[in-house]
């Protein structure tokens, strides 16, 4: 199958050149390129040798193919005065253009994509093209053809901490929105004749919808039918995310894959195994259209109809090469598309339903004739066929991305999937029938719709009945892309294998008996078995984890969010005990923290974190705005240069999610840094509110009494369950009037045995009187969790 690899070298080209710089794939692809080229010369009377060294080359070669196809299209190009991107952020401008595509409506505000055609900015007017995301009021309506003319910021759409929406939106091509917009209808049957007449009748489809079922069932057909899922209630998506069973409702990659086995498996029966194809293929196509042929729909129509093919051809590696070479040709035409995740949930999907299904079904059957008579299994196994081969074939590929980008797994999924699915064909076959019938004459398509409404509310009922098993899902927080790769490689590795003749399979097995005695391999399942073990151990728990390191007289704090997220605030004085702690913190397989908060460059909170720059991947870096001119802090300066970590001056009134409802607000510094005291450094300390539910603590770093009066007037919210006493307890700091907004349940003090500051003043635990106070030179390392109501505090000592 060489266009299986040579697609596959051209996919991991596009990968490549998108990750690293074009001159390290240069240099690393002319490196590599040359051990074929010496295999080729040095052996030149060994044929086999030879034709594996250009079969090498041709890969090589493909790889590089597939890196300039997309350097060629870079995802941010640098605009001229011709195109709209290049007055992003110049003012208060004025648009004109076309409505194309269909408007995304939400609940206050519809999305617009628009062509734009003039632009008038200070008074002056130019011709300009490329297209701008509109966000427009609600109402009044706008639909695909109306010319419009749009006032407001020209922005470039904006990155957030865990999610870029600006490379989000430029691989669809939009590289600039206005999100304020004043929108004014110029005129209307613009576009296209063909996509106006689709994209009407979809809208009619979705009235029509309305007007014969009662919801929440009308929503979820017209998802199913239409792709238009914003009108589902939240309770109910939140449900279907929790049993894994989302891809029965959008238009997606996933939900194709599904659709076009179905229709393979249903047209076998109806016509037989030799017209299914043509049954499928129809639709397919029928399908696509009715839901507005977006390209996201298109590209998973392809790979749906793709599956299709190989099913009627009835010959796994003619599927597998079409669909390989269909992922070349998409990539080809817009390398952006890799990235997309319906393109990657289809591909992923219809891979799995050409590699596993066939084998699956072997296994299924043959299990069945175990356990059933034989006059039963043929019944069964097609009854199962599309609600569990089906599905369980799917998700063999798809798990790990939707892993990824969704950080939950169902453990009910294919329990959800073997009660719902069977219901599917007549979810589509009734709701679509009563679509049409409705269109034509409404109470006809009212009387059609009760039928379409029994199998639409059994699908509901099942999923929040599914959805109540205890551990349904498990929220697995941030999954690592390098474990996906992983997975992949395995999965790859037992492809090949499962491929190779029951002899040759057989015969390696006897191979490795002999050579691996079997104390070798139940001590390596013994070892496995515990490391997959710590791993589960070391899963996010859905808890706040808020941790005081023990790292001697300094700070150090690090947070784990409900899924999983990791911040890091200070690093204490010495590296060695700072890595320690983080490694009894964070699981052994981790290397990864998503913020570091430098609250200020005193050698007491950032030399510990010169060296977690050096050792781990850093997400972002959030500093005050102060500086020192001390060795390690262009150490640190260095660091965060070289390896390219955004760096955020943080001021008050920052803020920042996290996944599972926390938040950190800055309350200090503001937009001035403090100058012309002796404590300039302390007194610029960051200082952060993390708030979860009802839980809360206020992270003070090392401010002083001045600060803490200026806290005092701002007005900001200072109440916590949880203070950080402000620099290590000194006499300074933590005046009883500050003390008492705060009224914290829990005081804890991070500070060092035995300090020759005397720290923490006898003063201030004088102040404290009352409180519950915790030290670290006395406890160790603090940790404190919640869930957003309650409070568990764990020691060392």
């Amino acid at each position: 199958m060489p266009l299986v690899y040579l697609s596959a070298a051209w996919l991991t080209g596009i990968a490549l050149a998108a990750s690293f710089q074009q001159q390290d794939v240069g240099v690393a692809l002319a490196v590599v390129s040359l051990v074929p080229l010496a295999t080729y010369f040095l052996w030149r009377d060994d044929r086999r040798v030879q034709l594996w060294s250009l079969y090498s080359l041709f890969l090589i070669l493909f790889i590089i193919l597939g890196a300039g196809r997309y350097l060629l299209s870079p995802l941010h190009p640098d605009f001229d005065e011709s195109n709209v991107a290049y007055y992003n952020g110049r003012g208060w401008a004025t648009l004109q253009g076309v409505v194309v595509g269909e408007p995304d409506v939400r609940g206050t505000y519809t999305n617009l994509r628009l062509r734009a055609e003039n632009l008038v900015l200070e008074n002056a007017s130019r011709t300009v093209r490329g297209l701008a995301l509109v966000r427009a009021p609600r109402y009044p309506e706008y639909r695909y053809g109306d010319k419009l003319e749009v006032a407001g910021m020209l922005e470039t759409p904006p990155e957030f901490e865990d999610f870029s929406y600006r490379d989000y939106l430029a691989r669809q091509g939009l590289h600039s929105m206005v999100r304020r917009a004043q929108v004014t209808l110029l005129s209307r049957d613009g576009g296209n004749p063909f996509w106006r007449a689709i994209y009407g009748f979809k809208a009619r489809a979705q009235r029509t919808v309305a007007n014969i079922l009662p919801e929440p069932q009308a929503s979820l057909l017209t998802g199913i039918l239409l792709g238009i899922e914003t009108g589902i209630p939240r309770y109910l998506m939140d449900d279907f995310s929790t049993t894994g069973t989302t891809h029965i409702i959008a238009i997606s990659g996933f939900n194709f894959a599904i659709i076009a086995g179905m229709l393979s498996a249903l047209g076998a029966r109806l016509f037989g195994r030799a017209r299914s194809f043509y049954f499928a293929l129809g639709g397919i196509v029928l399908y696509t259209l009715s839901v507005g042929a977006s390209g996201a729909v298109v590209r998973a129509a392809v790979m749906g109809g793709l599956y299709a093919w190989g099913v009627h051809l009835g010959r796994q590696s003619d599927a597998l090469n079409s669909t390989m070479a269909a992922a070349l040709l998409m990539t080809a035409w817009n390398p952006q598309c890799l990235w997309d995740l319906g393109f990657q949930l289809s591909f992923a999907a219809t891979l799995g339903l050409v590699l596993f299904s066939d084998p699956l079904q072997r296994r299924f059957e043959k299990l069945l004739n175990q356990l059933l008579p034989a006059n039963w299994v043929k019944p069964v196994s097609a009854f199962l066929n599309e609600a569990l081969i089906v599905t369980s074939a799917a998700q063999i590929t798809t798990l790990p991305i939707i892993l990824y980008n969704f950080r939950q797994l169902s453990l009910v999924t294919l329990l959800t999937n073997l009660l719902i699915l069977p219901a599917q064909p007549a979810v589509m076959l009734w709701g679509g029938v009563a679509t049409i019938a409705g269109l034509i004459w409404l109470p006809l398509g009212q009387i059609m719709g009760w039928v379409a409404w029994l199998f639409l509310a059994y699908t509901t009922e099942m999923v929040k009945l599914t959805a109540t098993i205890p551990y349904a899902s498990i929220n697995l927080g941030r999954v690592n892309a390098a474990a996906v790769g992983v997975y992949y490689g395995l999965l790859l590795a037992g492809v090949w294998l499962m491929n190779q003749d029951d002899e040759k399979r057989q015969d390696w097995w006897k191979q490795l008996r002999q050579r691996l005695p079997t104390k070798v391999l139940v001590s390596a399942l013994i070892i496995i078995t515990v490391v997959v073990w710590g791993i589960g151990l070391t899963l996010p728990d859905g808890k706040l984890h808020l941790v005081f390191l023990d790292v001697g007289q300094g700070d150090a704090i690090f947070i784990e969010s409900p899924t999983g997220q990791q911040i890091l605030i200070d690093g204490g004085p010495d590296p060695t005990v700072l890595l320690a702690r983080l490694g009894e913190q964070m699981p052994f397989w981790d290397r990864t923290l998503d913020i570091v908060i430098l609250t200020h460059p005193d050698a007491d909170h950032l030399t510990g974190l010169v060296s977690v720059l050096e050792r781990y991947r850093v997400g972002h870096v959030f500093e005050s705005g102060y500086t020192s001119d001390s060795p390690t802090y262009a150490r640190w300066q260095e660091l965060l240069q070289e390896k390219q970590i955004t760096v955020l001056d943080v001021q008050r009134g920052k803020e920042a999610t996290l996944d599972g409802g926390l938040t950190l607000t800055v309350l200090h510094p503001g937009s001035t840094l403090l100058t012309g005291t002796e404590a300039d450094s302390n007194n610029n300390s960051i200082v952060i509110r993390l708030v979860m539910g009802e839980f809360s603590a206020l992270l003070t770093g090392d401010i002083e009494s001045e600060v803490e009066r200026e806290l005092l007037r701002s007005g900001q919210a200072l109440d916590s369950t949880v203070l950080k006493a402000p620099h290590h307890g000194a006499d300074t700091s933590s005046t009883s009037a500050f003390i008492q907004a705060v009224n914290p349940q829990v005081v804890v003090i991070s500070v060092g045995q035995d300090n020759h500051f005397g720290h923490p003043a006898p003063q201030v635990l004088e102040r404290l009187a009352g409180y519950s106070v915790l030290r670290t030179d006395e406890r160790g390392s603090i940790e404190i969790l919640s869930d957003g109501q309650n409070l568990w505090i764990e020691a060392q000592r």
